[in-house]
């Protein structure tokens, strides 16, 4: 036997076959082995191969010379879906005010993961600058003239004061000025923030009436999130519509507080958070935009 391997990728209605051209080497030392055994072996396999996709794509098993090789792949589930969430809701000042539903349109499980990654992987990427430069050889300022002649001084020979073997010299293989962006479908990155936000439901906290803050202070703005139910030590990612400018300024001094409006959201941020709490309206526009027919998949 020349103990060769086969592959049968069948899809919907298609079928690929995968046959090694070559023979490992250590059949060739057995003793009565011929190539002309493997070709013909080979071929009578594809025919077999062949006769057998039909009963390989209706969802029979695939014999071949007594051995089970495949089994039919099975459709693949739809790509989205929705999911809803119950998420808690209270008042400014903390009390319970009950619930609220979070239904968004989100990817299937077997694709969720990989998807949220790309998307994460190119918003961090994309913030790159890309600005950091150096210079080679021969964009240092000076070592023009040889500093000593070619023979005859003993020391190893040099063209220029500014090699890089040397200090104050260049630098070799340094970094230029690079565009570090990547793109990712719109609709790939709709779906990818709203699986995101949906599998943050038991962390999101919608605040019934909005933020009511009446003054720019911290101080407030700090009890106010801890009646709420955020601690002290949790990152919060705080998402707004139409917020007043005290918002922005009692949070911008807390380092665990990321403050943004529902047009600017950070899919990074998203993930990142401890808690995310949400204004009501907030939620409502996210509920509107990301759900099912929502204007995101326009």
């Amino acid at each position: 036997r020349a103990g060769l391997r086969f592959q049968l990728l069948c899809t919907d209605f298609s079928t690929l076959f995968c046959l090694p051209s070559r023979v490992s080497l250590k059949h060739s030392r057995r003793p009565g082995y011929r190539h002309s055994d493997v070709r013909g072996k080979m071929a009578s396999i594809t025919s077999s191969l062949s006769l057998s996709a039909k009963a390989a794509v209706s969802g029979r098993k695939v014999t071949l010379g007594g051995k089970r090789v495949a089994h039919a792949v099975k459709p693949r589930p739809c790509c989205v879906q929705a999911l809803a969430a119950d998420v808690a809701k209270v008042s400014f000042a903390g009390v319970s005010a009950g619930t609220t539903s979070l239904d968004l349109k989100i990817a299937s499980p077997d694709v969720a993961k990989g998807l949220v990654h790309k998307y994460v992987v190119m918003v961090r990427q994309n913030a790159r600058r890309g600005t950091a430069s150096t210079l080679t050889k021969s964009e240092v300022r000076g070592g023009g003239r040889k500093p000593f002649k070619q023979k005859g001084t003993g020391n190893a020979r040099a063209g220029s004061t500014r090699t890089p073997l040397k200090p104050g010299g260049g630098v070799i293989f340094g970094p230029k000025p690079k565009d570090w962006s990547i793109k990712m479908n719109k609709k790939e990155r709709r779906l990818a923030m709203a699986t995101a936000i949906q599998s943050a439901a038991g962390a999101i906290i919608v605040v019934d009436g909005g933020l009511l803050a009446t003054s720019p202070k911290t101080k407030a703005m700090r009890e106010a999130l801890t009646a709420m139910g955020v601690g002290e030590n949790e990152k919060l990612y705080l998402i707004t519509k139409d917020a007043p400018e005290n918002v922005t300024l009692a949070t911008r001094n807390m380092a665990k507080v990321v403050q943004t409006d529902i047009k600017h959201l950070n899919v990074y941020d998203v993930l990142n958070a401890d808690k995310i709490v949400v204004e009501e309206s907030a939620m409502a526009y996210i509920n509107d935009f990301y759900g099912v027919g929502g204007g995101a998949w326009a």
